[in-house]
Order: C-alpha cells, then structure tokens, then sequence
C-alpha cells in the first residue's frame, strides 16, 4: 500500500539556523464545514510535516490535519482556509472538536451542559448542534495553521 504521506506533502517545518528539526508526518484528510454539517467521504489527501516541539507533541500522538470552510468558528479566530490540527482523544468541556452527529461531520466547541453533550458554534448566526441520535467525537483541536498567502 502507498503511504499518502510520501506522494505529497505541505512542508510547514520552520527553519531555524544551528537547529535541527524533529519531522512529523499528519495526515491531512481533506476539510471540514466549519458551518452546518454535512456527509464527509473520508479520504488521505497527502500529508503536512511539522515539528511536533513546536506544537508539544508527545511522540505517541495521533494527529491529522483538516481545511477548514465556513464561518462558524470565526469568533474563536478558526477562519475559512485555516488548517485545524487534530488529535485523536477525549474531549473535554471547551475543546474545539472535530464531530460526527448524526451522520455529519463539522467543527465546533464541545459542551457539556447538565450531563448533555452538544455543540456549539463560535458565531451567533449558527444554532447549538444537539444530538438526536449520535454525537461522535472525532478529534480535538490541538494547533491552528494559517499559511501567508492568503
């Protein structure tokens, strides 16, 4: 099997003179709707290296990387064409997640509110997202990449 990460790669490593880089490879799988959720297929478009001192990594973690598109989260500073990097792990009461509810995936804030787990946008023009059926938390948002020329 090919490995995506080594047909095509976003090279977002900082140089830095007398220094050496750790590289680490995440996946990146595509976008995410930063908006109304929608029906996601799933698939590696290639991979982003970064260093993961930078971002804190502990060198088991299980990351990806996703385009965001939409306006929801643009008062927590997630804008559209942002790249949200992702771990694979619990969320908490806060954290910005990447969801599955009821079928659709979308990006928004966790919360937990009397026992009940929703979701939540960071613009008022976009209603809480409370689960009828499932509410699947995919990934928490661990680090923010907005390239320059934009």
């Amino acid at each position: 099997m090919i490995n995506p990460c080594q047909t095509r790669a976003l090279n977002l490593l900082w140089l830095s003179e007398g220094r050496s880089w750790i590289r680490h490879q995440v996946p990146f799988l595509g976008s995410i709707i930063a908006g109304r959720p929608e029906i996601q297929d799933g698939r590696v478009d290639g991979c982003i290296d970064i260093d993961p001192t930078t971002l804190r990594l502990p060198k088991n973690a299980r990351t990806f990387a996703l385009k965001v598109r939409g306006d929801s989260m643009r008062n927590a500073a997630i804008l559209e064409g942002d790249i949200v990097i992702m771990e694979f792990r619990e969320a908490k009461h806060g954290d910005i997640v990447a969801a599955l509810i009821d079928g659709e995936t979308t990006l928004k804030r966790f919360v937990i509110q009397g026992g009940v787990p929703y979701l939540r946008a960071s613009n008022p023009k976009y209603p809480d997202l409370i689960p009828a059926r499932e509410l699947v938390i995919q990934g928490v948002q661990i680090a923010l990449l907005r390239l320059a020329e934009r």
